[in-house]
This record gives C-alpha cells, structure tokens and sequence, in this order.
C-alpha cells in the first residue's frame, strides 16, 4: 500500500493560512455535465486574433463541435501565477478537470491520491501516430509519468539536442570583407569566433560607436539547448566541457559538468575576452532583457543561441533593421569535432482529476489536436480556424493542454522536408503535415522576396534552413558531431531540493569573477571543494543512486 506523501511545505502553509484541510481527495464534482474545467497556462502575446480569448477560441470552438465537450477555465495564469494557482487547487482539494503540472506535482498528487490512472485510457485511445511520438523516444516519458505500473499522466514529449551554436552577424561579415566556414562544414574554430568578434569590435561594424563582441547573462549557460541564449554554452562545449548537466564518466560515475578542467579551460578563454574587451564590460549585471535590447539597437553581431533563436528573439532584430542578416554556426573544439549534449525531454505532465467521468475524452483531445489537426491534408477547409491561427503564429498556449508532442529529432527531418518543398525540390502541396507545409510557405515567400518579405518568414528560413537543415544536420552528416547523452533523471531530488539554490548561486557567481578577474582561476578548485561542501556532493551521490537504479 502506497504511503502518502506529505503536502509540499509551501501548500502546507497555504492550507493553514486558508484553513483548508488538505489531503488525498478531489472535487466533489463528479457528474460529466459536458463541461471540462481546465487549468489554463497562458502567455503575455499570445497573439490570438481579435475577440478570441484563452475562455472562447478556436481550439475550445473545435473540441466543442469535434468531441460535444466545452472546454471552460477553472482558472488561468502565466508563469509563476499558474504555479501558484496549482498550488491553491492542491491544497483546497478542487482540483480542475484536467491541468498540466511539472514532475515533482504529479509526483505530489499521485501520492495523494488525488489524480486518475490513465493507463486503459492510453491504452484503448491513443492514436497509433501519437503512441508512435512516445515510442520514438523508447517510452521514456510514459514511464517517467508511471508509478507502481500505472500510468497517471499524458506527457508531453521534447526534444533537447545540439550542438549549441552562435549566430553571426553576416551583412557585417561581409561589409568588412571576413571569411568565416572556408570548410563549408557549417562549424568555426574558436580562433575564427574571436578574430571575427575583434574586427567588429576594432571597426566599429555596428556603426554606433557601441559594438560589443559579446555579451552574456550573468549565469553563463543554460541548463538545455533551449536555455542556450545569450550564454557561453557552445563556447564550453567547445572545450569538451558540459555546465549545469550531470554526465557519466567511462566507469558510470556521475560527475557535474560545470566543476571540470574543461570548464576551467573555456572560463581562462572568456577571461581572455573580457581582458581583451571584447566581452561586454557590464558582464554579470546585464539581464536578459538587457542583452536583448543591445541586439535589436544592433550593438552586437555575435548572438548565442538555440536553434529555434531567430524565431523568438533574433525576428526583434530583423524587425528593427530588415538589412540585419544572421548565419549560425557550431563551434569546433581543436580536434575538428563539434561537441554537443543531448537527452530526452519531457515538457509537461498532463494529469486528470481524481473521479471525473470522462477521462478518456483528454486522450481525444490529445489526438485531435496533435494528430488529426496538423495532419490533416487539407486543413484551410477542414479547420480554417486552426489554419488561421497557424499562418498569424498564434502562440500554443491557447490550447487547452499546454504541452507539445514532437517524435525524437523529428525537427531535423521536417525541416529536411520543409526545404525540399521551399526550394522547389518537392511541390509543396504534396507535404502531409500541415505544420511542414507551412514552414516551407514562409521559407519561399522569403526566398522569392527577401527584401520585402515578412521578418516572420525569414526567421522560418534561418531557424529551419540555415540553423537546422544546413548546421544542425549538416554537422551529423559530415560525422564531426560528437554527442554525448545525458541520463535522464525525473525523479525529485531531495538533495537538489535542500542545496541546489546555494550550489547554483555560489556557481553562478563565482564564474562572474573567474571571468572578470575579480577571482584568480588559480582557485578554481577551491571552488569546486565549496560546492562540494555546500550540497553539491550530496546531490551527485543522490543522482548516482537513481542512475544506478535504472
């Protein structure tokens, strides 16, 4: 018999703070009535188009006529509002219907009881298409939401691959005349990077007496590919280096990359930027948002990031200046290869509430709106709604399940199809998948007028085309990838949970003053022994035992 586990402290105190008992149980609500309350995650600009909101739009308009349910809000939040509103339901016990939750919450309601097993609803309702997304990954996130041989959550599945790269300045490239990828292999060498970042910085290519040759966020890499913008992370990993991932060495023992002679290599390299000012000078007090806005005022010409980057971010810089011209790159370590990091993601548990009547109605939805609607071969008639919303770039979150389902690397490949069909290779109307079909609608309006075209298409052409078709893939097929995989950890770990603020903060600012200077790397490790005695060394032994146990 599963013992349950004890509400998280700050539920706990929620609970006495409301005086609310807390527990196993859910809503009373146990009648189907037509109506499925969900939790609704939502975004600042979801750009949803004029009337439509996260309560009436046309995804819930969809489910509504496909499967006779209406879809309303038992309450909406973005960020950290969203946590917390999860929390206030927890700890009432009025769960919603259904509502999307990280690992350690699932964990949480699973050992309250509060939650359905939704193992016979995968089972019997799962499309074959949206089981064959799971198997692509080897069941990894269905068996992160199992617990005692029963399923209790739909996961969403994502993709966390390399290599990292940076984003170059081209009109700049070319207005002083630089050769970069001479090889054609889509990589540079971290001599190229710096010679490159010197001569924008000596000749002022930006033009307002402010070029910087880099600028990073105060906490220097990012955890995921994804977390990669305006870090150093391919400039690491270029050093064999790996910071925030928990890797095995040939022997299974776990190490912390971040704590590595490769690490002290790549921060002796940045310190060498930031002596030799090409490094941002304000480094370790710009933000986020800081070094965002340096890149639309058109201050730098070398921008770190994922793949996905000029979608969201580097789309601000064409927007400002329809002349900017961004080309990635992955960086070579000094034997040729190009190092990258890789591991299965899980992006979001979608859980059912204990005692509603229709749990399988979520698997519906789950196939409706992740299979028949994207596949769908003609969905300008089908779901014109849906079709609109994707050609105006409405955000995901309007869903009412926020997760997103992506089969493993299947990125490279649709992007692979995208191109073939922009560029003329394939006609474009032959591409099953709407979303493929799509992307290769906004590549070749960009090519056919790359002046005057939308800043949103020529961001499709740079994420798909010259970051994932031509770099991305390009280095695989040219085999100087060297991809090392990370274990895939989802259980909580309580040592994180006790000591991963101090080790993340005492890291986080320690390499500000590796790199300024305001610390010698000759103390690099009496850094490590630190972070070892803060927790780190109780967190690599915790983690050792949940590898050991896979």
């Amino acid at each position: 018999m599963r013992i349950k586990k004890q509400i998280s402290l700050g539920v706990a105190l929620f609970c006495s703070m409301i005086l609310v008992a807390c527990g196993s149980g859910s809503s009373t609500k146990t009648e189907d009535d037509g109506v499925l309350r969900v939790g609704q995650q939502t975004q600042q600009n979801s750009k949803l188009p004029e009337g439509d909101t996260y309560e009436d739009n046309a995804y819930r308009r969809l489910i509504e006529k496909e499967l006779g349910v209406k879809v309303e809000s038992a309450f909406e939040g973005n960020g950290d509002e969203y946590d917390r509103q999860v929390s206030l339901a927890i700890s009432s016990g009025e769960l919603p219907d259904v509502m999307t939750v990280s690992r350690d919450v699932l964990e949480e309601l699973v050992d309250n009881d509060m939650v359905e097993d939704l193992t016979e609803v995968y089972d019997e309702y799962a499309s074959n298409n949206i089981k064959s997304i799971y198997d692509s990954f080897d069941g990894v996130q269905l068996e992160s939401a199992t617990f005692d041989g029963k399923l209790y959550a739909l996961p969403g599945t994502a993709n966390d691959f390399g290599p990292n790269l940076v984003w170059i300045r081209q009109d700049w490239v070319d207005k002083l005349g630089l050769k970069l990828d001479e090889d054609g292999n889509h990589a540079i060498s971290l001599t190229e990077l710096k010679e490159t970042a010197k001569a924008f910085v000596d000749k002022d290519a930006s033009g307002t007496g402010k070029t910087k040759g880099f600028a990073f966020v105060n906490y220097l890499t990012g955890g995921d590919h994804g977390g990669t913008g305006f870090t150093a992370s391919a400039i690491f990993n270029a050093y064999g280096a790996y910071p925030k991932y928990y890797l095995q060495d040939d022997s299974g023992q776990l190490f912390y990359g971040s704590n590595t002679e490769e690490s002290k290599k790549a921060l002796e390299f940045l310190h060498e930027l930031y002596e030799e000012k090409l490094l941002d000078d304000q480094f370790g007090t710009r933000t986020f948002d800081d070094i965002s806005a340096m890149m639309v005022n058109g201050e730098l010409g070398i921008i770190p990031g994922p793949w996905h980057l000029s979608d969201w971010s580097l789309v601000q810089a064409r927007t400002a200046n329809p002349s900017a011209e961004f080309v990635p790159y992955a960086l070579e370590s000094e034997d040729g290869k190009v190092n990258a990091v890789s591991k299965p993601g899980v992006g979001g548990y979608v859980v059912v509430r204990k005692g509603y009547s229709n749990p399988k109605v979520v698997m519906e939805m789950i196939n409706l709106i992740f299979d028949k609607v994207p596949n769908s071969q003609n969905m300008e008639e089908e779901y014109p709604e849906i079709y609109n919303y994707a050609k105006q770039a409405v955000d995901g979150s309007v869903r009412p399940i926020n997760i997103e389902m992506f089969k493993n690397l299947s990125e490279i490949s649709d992007a692979e199809e995208a191109v073939k069909g922009a560029t003329g290779e394939m006609d474009i109307a032959a591409i099953p998948s709407f979303t493929i079909r799509n992307n290769a609608e906004k590549m070749k309006a960009y090519l056919d007028n790359q002046t005057g075209s939308d800043p949103t298409d020529w961001a499709v052409y740079a994420s798909r085309k010259l970051a994932i078709n031509d770099t991305m893939s390009g280095v695989r097929k040219a085999n100087i990838l060297n991809d090392v995989s990370a274990p895939l950890i989802v259980q909580t770990v309580k040592a994180e949970e006790r000591n991963g603020a101090q080790t993340g903060k005492l890291e986080e600012e320690t390499f500000i003053k590796f790199v300024t200077g305001a610390e010698s790397l000759d103390k690099f490790d009496d850094y490590v022994k630190t972070w070892e005695s803060q927790g780190g060394k109780e967190i690599l032994a915790e983690r050792q035992k949940i590898v050991d146990g896979q």
